[in-house]
């Protein structure tokens, strides 16, 4: 009996002289961070605005989670919700999975369960997509995934589509097929 416990505490005193011994080389405030080094920069509930020549705001996004790029000088972000200001009528909102801001916050991207929709006197307009370029300044987007258009008595399916936000005009652009109800109001 005697023999095992010498032999246990043996076994624990070169277990704890082993583990202190890998310790040693570590100060005791160092602390081990895995670093994206493709990122200089994260942010939680970040709110992004462009503002026109006026000083106006053409477009605002939100995401709960932003993370900065110093490589290509540009935002990642997880779930964004935005707006695209029209000159007149309501403003486009929208959503996505997931989003990118370029260098010069001139461009984004929209990718992943994108929907847009607008306020119209009759509804909404809804467009979905999977994939989504916008050119901020110029209140443009564009798509070449299929797209589905929704509004009050219609829907239509397309692949490819174009948005001039300003103009209120969205051209589908292949493959067009739709349904429409002449009941509707």
């Amino acid at each position: 009996m005697r023999r095992r416990m010498i032999v246990l505490l043996a076994l624990i005193l070169a277990a704890l002289l082993g583990w202190r011994m890998l310790g040693m080389d570590r100060d005791e405030g160092d602390t081990r961070t895995v670093v994206d080094p493709r990122l200089d920069a994260y942010a939680r509930t970040v709110t992004l605005t462009t503002t026109n020549a006026d000083g106006r705001v053409s477009w605002r996004v939100q995401s709960p989670d932003a993370r900065h790029n110093p490589r290509q000088d540009s935002w990642r972000l997880i779930s964004p919700d935005w707006r695209m200001e029209a000159d007149q009528g309501a403003p486009w909102r929208g959503r996505s999975d997931h989003g990118w801001i370029g260098d010069d916050d001139t461009r984004a991207r929209l990718r992943g369960d994108v929907v847009m929709t607008r306020r119209i006197p009759e509804g909404r307009t809804r467009l979905t997509t999977q994939r989504l370029d916008v050119k901020i300044p110029e209140r443009f987007a564009e798509t070449d995934q299929p797209v589905t258009m929704t509004r009050p008595g219609l829907r239509v399916d397309a692949v490819g589509a174009r948005v001039w936000f300003d103009e209120q005009r969205l051209e589908l652009l292949n493959d067009v097929e739709g349904v429409y109800d002449a009941d509707s109001p």
